[in-house]
């Protein structure tokens, strides 16, 4: 069961990836909230079994995630480097400082 789950959980999240890469909103809630079920579920199920198929899952599950964040961060900045120019402000960067400093 666990084993499918983590397959169910990899699936949404490159559907997530897909729908922040295409700029989809309302694919991006749907795949959150159904990312959120599975979540629910694997911790109702207890630690997870620490066998090489699993081990292999996580680090896949892993680099999604990474990818999905790198994603949501460049959005992120994006939205905020638009609103800035619409209100004719200097936007600040990711990490504080004026955005054209990078």
């Amino acid at each position: 069961m666990q084993g499918e789950l983590l397959e169910r959980f990899a699936d949404t999240q490159s559907a997530l990836i897909a729908a922040l890469d295409a700029g989809d909103t309302e694919a991006m809630i749907a795949h959150t909230r159904d990312l959120g079920g599975i979540t629910d579920a694997l911790r109702t199920q207890g630690v997870l079994r620490a066998d090489a198929s699993t081990r292999t899952q996580l680090e896949t599950l892993m680099k999604y995630n990474a990818a999905a964040a790198q994603r949501l961060r460049f959005l992120r900045d994006h939205v905020e480097r638009r609103v800035a120019a619409i209100q004719g402000e200097q936007a600040l960067g990711t990490y504080g400082g004026p955005a054209g400093r990078r």
